[in-house]
């Protein structure tokens, strides 16, 4: 189940990597310090 988990979280982060490409979003970081 862990491994699961740990392998859904990983696809979750390519997966909004990919759409804030797309759609040219800053990353969280840039947006709390902002």
């Amino acid at each position: 189940a862990e491994r699961l988990s740990a392998q859904g979280i990983t696809v979750a982060r390519r997966t909004v990597a990919k759409y804030r490409d797309a759609l040219r979003i800053p990353p969280t970081a840039q947006r709390k310090s902002a």
